[in-house]
Protein backbone atom coordinates (compact mmCIF):
# COMPACT_ATOMS: atom_id res chain seq x y z
CA UNK A 1 0.00 0.00 0.00
CA UNK A 2 1.55 3.17 -0.84
CA UNK A 3 2.85 6.06 1.76
CA UNK A 4 0.15 9.20 2.31
CA UNK A 5 2.62 12.68 1.58
CA UNK A 6 2.48 14.89 4.38
CA UNK A 7 0.06 16.76 2.26
CA UNK A 8 -2.58 13.97 2.55
CA UNK A 9 -1.80 13.46 6.37
CA UNK A 10 -2.46 16.75 7.02
CA UNK A 11 -5.75 16.85 4.72
CA UNK A 12 -6.73 14.01 6.84
CA UNK A 13 -6.02 15.36 10.45
CA UNK A 14 -7.86 18.74 9.84
CA UNK A 15 -11.09 16.36 8.96
CA UNK A 16 -10.35 14.64 12.41
CA UNK A 17 -9.72 17.54 13.92
CA UNK A 18 -12.99 19.13 12.54
CA UNK A 19 -15.07 15.86 13.86
CA UNK A 20 -13.43 16.23 17.29
CA UNK A 21 -13.85 19.91 17.69
CA UNK A 22 -17.72 20.20 16.68
CA UNK A 23 -18.41 16.91 19.06
CA UNK A 24 -16.68 19.06 21.96
CA UNK A 25 -18.23 22.30 21.03
CA UNK A 26 -21.83 20.76 21.28
CA UNK A 27 -20.87 19.34 24.89
CA UNK A 28 -18.95 21.93 26.08
CA UNK A 29 -15.94 18.92 25.92
CA UNK A 30 -13.09 21.45 27.70
CA UNK A 31 -9.59 20.45 25.42
CA UNK A 32 -6.50 22.12 24.57
CA UNK A 33 -4.26 21.49 21.50
CA UNK A 34 -0.67 20.03 22.97
CA UNK A 35 2.59 19.47 21.93
CA UNK A 36 4.12 19.53 18.78
CA UNK A 37 -0.23 20.97 17.54
CA UNK A 38 0.49 23.71 20.22
CA UNK A 39 3.71 24.90 18.89
CA UNK A 40 2.11 24.80 15.39
CA UNK A 41 -0.98 26.68 16.82
CA UNK A 42 1.03 29.79 18.15
CA UNK A 43 4.67 29.75 15.70
CA UNK A 44 2.33 28.14 12.60
CA UNK A 45 -1.14 28.89 13.07
CA UNK A 46 -1.74 25.52 11.93
CA UNK A 47 0.77 22.48 11.29
CA UNK A 48 4.08 22.62 11.83
CA UNK A 49 5.58 21.93 7.91
CA UNK A 50 7.07 18.34 8.74
CA UNK A 51 4.91 17.45 11.85
CA UNK A 52 2.57 14.39 11.38
CA UNK A 53 -0.25 14.08 13.84
CA UNK A 54 -2.48 16.23 15.78
CA UNK A 55 -2.09 16.46 19.80
CA UNK A 56 -4.76 17.26 22.35
CA UNK A 57 -4.89 17.27 25.68
CA UNK A 58 -7.71 16.73 27.94
CA UNK A 59 -8.16 16.47 32.12
CA UNK A 60 -9.51 13.03 32.86
CA UNK A 61 -12.47 14.33 33.96
CA UNK A 62 -13.47 15.52 30.01
CA UNK A 63 -11.37 13.13 28.60
CA UNK A 64 -14.29 10.42 29.75
CA UNK A 65 -16.83 12.66 28.21
CA UNK A 66 -15.54 12.58 25.00
CA UNK A 67 -15.05 8.84 25.10
CA UNK A 68 -18.84 8.77 26.41
CA UNK A 69 -20.11 10.94 23.62
CA UNK A 70 -17.54 10.38 20.32
CA UNK A 71 -19.25 6.71 19.23
CA UNK A 72 -22.96 8.09 18.74
CA UNK A 73 -21.67 11.03 17.34
CA UNK A 74 -18.45 11.05 15.51
CA UNK A 75 -18.31 10.78 11.41
CA UNK A 76 -18.85 7.38 10.16
CA UNK A 77 -15.22 7.67 9.08
CA UNK A 78 -13.89 8.16 12.29
CA UNK A 79 -13.39 5.62 15.33
CA UNK A 80 -11.67 6.51 18.48
CA UNK A 81 -9.61 3.45 19.46
CA UNK A 82 -6.44 2.39 21.36
CA UNK A 83 -4.94 0.06 18.50
CA UNK A 84 -1.72 -1.50 19.78
CA UNK A 85 -0.47 1.87 21.97
CA UNK A 86 -1.61 2.94 25.73
CA UNK A 87 -2.59 6.12 23.96
CA UNK A 88 -6.53 6.91 22.32
CA UNK A 89 -6.47 8.06 19.23
CA UNK A 90 -8.89 9.39 16.25
CA UNK A 91 -7.94 7.40 13.28
CA UNK A 92 -9.75 6.46 9.64
CA UNK A 93 -11.09 3.34 9.88
CA UNK A 94 -10.20 3.02 6.16
CA UNK A 95 -6.93 1.35 6.42
CA UNK A 96 -5.18 3.35 3.56
CA UNK A 97 -5.27 6.34 5.31
CA UNK A 98 -3.72 4.58 8.93
CA UNK A 99 -0.85 6.70 8.99
CA UNK A 100 -2.78 9.80 9.69
CA UNK A 101 -4.25 9.99 13.71
CA UNK A 102 -4.81 12.30 16.19
CA UNK A 103 -3.41 11.39 19.74
CA UNK A 104 -5.00 12.11 23.29
CA UNK A 105 -3.22 12.80 26.04
CA UNK A 106 -4.56 13.01 29.76
CA UNK A 107 -3.75 14.94 32.66
CA UNK A 108 -4.17 12.47 35.67
CA UNK A 109 -2.97 13.03 39.61
CA UNK A 110 0.19 11.90 40.19
CA UNK A 111 2.06 10.60 43.87
CA UNK A 112 3.45 12.75 46.40
CA UNK A 113 7.00 13.41 45.75
CA UNK A 114 9.41 10.45 46.85
CA UNK A 115 9.11 6.80 46.90
CA UNK A 116 5.34 6.67 46.23
CA UNK A 117 5.83 9.10 42.83
CA UNK A 118 9.06 7.34 41.63
CA UNK A 119 7.19 3.63 41.80
CA UNK A 120 3.87 5.38 40.22
CA UNK A 121 5.97 6.17 37.13
CA UNK A 122 7.95 3.15 37.17
CA UNK A 123 5.06 0.81 36.64
CA UNK A 124 3.74 3.17 34.00
CA UNK A 125 7.28 2.84 32.04
CA UNK A 126 7.12 -1.03 32.30
CA UNK A 127 3.65 -1.34 31.03
CA UNK A 128 4.88 1.06 27.84
CA UNK A 129 7.69 -1.44 26.87
CA UNK A 130 4.86 -4.03 27.37
CA UNK A 131 2.86 -2.41 25.41
CA UNK A 132 5.60 -1.59 22.53
CA UNK A 133 5.46 -3.66 19.01
CA UNK A 134 7.75 -3.21 16.17
CA UNK A 135 10.24 -1.65 18.01
CA UNK A 136 13.01 0.61 15.40
CA UNK A 137 15.76 -0.85 18.02
CA UNK A 138 18.55 1.11 16.18
CA UNK A 139 17.14 4.53 17.67
CA UNK A 140 17.75 3.78 20.95
CA UNK A 141 21.05 2.82 23.08
CA UNK A 142 22.08 -0.26 24.42
CA UNK A 143 20.87 0.42 27.93
CA UNK A 144 17.24 1.41 26.50
CA UNK A 145 17.58 -1.52 23.52
CA UNK A 146 18.00 -3.70 26.64
CA UNK A 147 15.41 -2.54 28.23
CA UNK A 148 12.70 -2.67 25.72
CA UNK A 149 13.83 -6.04 24.78
CA UNK A 150 13.03 -7.27 28.14
CA UNK A 151 9.52 -5.37 28.83
CA UNK A 152 8.71 -6.20 25.37
CA UNK A 153 9.22 -10.09 26.75
CA UNK A 154 7.73 -9.62 29.91
CA UNK A 155 4.93 -8.35 27.88
CA UNK A 156 4.03 -11.41 26.18
CA UNK A 157 2.41 -13.51 28.51
CA UNK A 158 -0.55 -10.80 28.57
CA UNK A 159 -3.15 -9.08 25.83
CA UNK A 160 -3.38 -5.50 24.56
CA UNK A 161 -6.84 -5.60 25.93
CA UNK A 162 -5.10 -6.70 29.55
CA UNK A 163 -2.28 -4.16 29.21
CA UNK A 164 -4.51 -1.27 28.25
CA UNK A 165 -6.39 -2.00 30.95
CA UNK A 166 -3.87 -2.08 33.76
CA UNK A 167 -2.53 1.00 31.92
CA UNK A 168 -5.58 2.71 32.35
CA UNK A 169 -5.84 1.68 36.06
CA UNK A 170 -2.73 3.05 37.39
CA UNK A 171 -3.14 5.63 35.63
CA UNK A 172 -6.12 7.20 37.37
CA UNK A 173 -5.11 5.25 40.83
CA UNK A 174 -4.32 8.81 42.42
CA UNK A 175 -7.50 11.24 44.16
CA UNK A 176 -6.14 13.54 45.06
CA UNK A 177 -3.81 16.61 44.91
CA UNK A 178 -2.55 18.99 42.12
CA UNK A 179 0.59 17.91 40.64
CA UNK A 180 -0.59 16.37 37.32
CA UNK A 181 1.06 14.56 34.48
CA UNK A 182 0.22 13.51 30.97
CA UNK A 183 0.58 9.67 32.07
CA UNK A 184 0.00 8.63 28.71
CA UNK A 185 3.15 10.82 27.49
CA UNK A 186 5.59 8.40 26.09
CA UNK A 187 8.63 7.84 28.41
CA UNK A 188 10.42 11.45 29.25
CA UNK A 189 7.13 13.47 28.31
CA UNK A 190 5.12 11.61 30.39
CA UNK A 191 7.73 13.04 33.64
CA UNK A 192 6.72 16.65 33.16
CA UNK A 193 4.55 17.60 36.05
CA UNK A 194 1.49 20.32 35.26
CA UNK A 195 -0.69 21.82 37.13
CA UNK A 196 -4.64 22.92 36.65
CA UNK A 197 -4.38 26.54 36.48
CA UNK A 198 -1.76 26.32 33.93
CA UNK A 199 -4.69 24.68 31.07
CA UNK A 200 -7.96 26.22 33.04
CA UNK A 201 -8.11 29.83 30.99
CA UNK A 202 -8.49 29.09 27.04
CA UNK A 203 -7.91 31.33 24.33
CA UNK A 204 -9.69 30.18 20.64
CA UNK A 205 -6.79 30.99 17.51
CA UNK A 206 -6.74 29.58 14.28
CA UNK A 207 -5.45 26.29 13.63
CA UNK A 208 -5.18 26.64 9.21
CA UNK A 209 -9.05 26.92 8.58
CA UNK A 210 -10.16 25.52 12.06
CA UNK A 211 -10.56 27.67 15.66
CA UNK A 212 -9.21 25.72 18.30
CA UNK A 213 -8.53 25.85 22.12
CA UNK A 214 -5.17 26.73 23.12
CA UNK A 215 -3.94 27.97 27.48
CA UNK A 216 -3.77 31.42 28.30
CA UNK A 217 -0.54 30.30 29.43
CA UNK A 218 1.20 28.52 26.32
CA UNK A 219 4.16 30.58 26.31
CA UNK A 220 4.69 28.75 30.49
CA UNK A 221 3.80 25.66 28.98
CA UNK A 222 5.82 25.51 25.38
CA UNK A 223 8.82 26.81 27.33
CA UNK A 224 8.69 23.68 29.53
CA UNK A 225 7.95 21.46 26.21
CA UNK A 226 10.48 22.77 24.09
CA UNK A 227 12.35 25.62 26.15
CA UNK A 228 12.06 29.08 25.36
CA UNK A 229 13.55 29.84 22.29
CA UNK A 230 10.77 27.52 21.14
CA UNK A 231 9.31 30.39 18.23
CA UNK A 232 12.69 29.62 16.69
CA UNK A 233 12.66 26.82 14.17
CA UNK A 234 14.83 23.89 14.62
CA UNK A 235 17.93 23.16 12.17
CA UNK A 236 16.51 22.15 8.60
CA UNK A 237 18.73 18.65 9.12
CA UNK A 238 15.81 18.04 12.62
CA UNK A 239 12.89 19.02 10.40
CA UNK A 240 11.53 15.50 9.86
CA UNK A 241 7.92 13.85 10.59
CA UNK A 242 8.21 11.81 13.69
CA UNK A 243 6.16 9.42 12.35
CA UNK A 244 6.47 9.29 8.62
CA UNK A 245 9.31 7.40 7.14
CA UNK A 246 10.02 9.98 4.04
Amino acid sequence: MPKLTLEEIHAELLEQLRDITAVCARHGIQYNMMCGSLLGAVRHKGFIPWDDDVDLLFTREEFEKFRRVYPSERDPRFELTYLNTWTPRVMNSDPALAEAWTDFFILDRVPPEGLKRKWWFLRLHLLQGMLKRNVDYSRFSLKNRILLRATHLMGLPFSTQWKVRRYEKVSTEVKTGSDLSMSNGAFELMMHIWHPEQFAEKETVPFEDIPVLIPKRYAEVLTELFGPDYMTPPPESERVAKHLDV
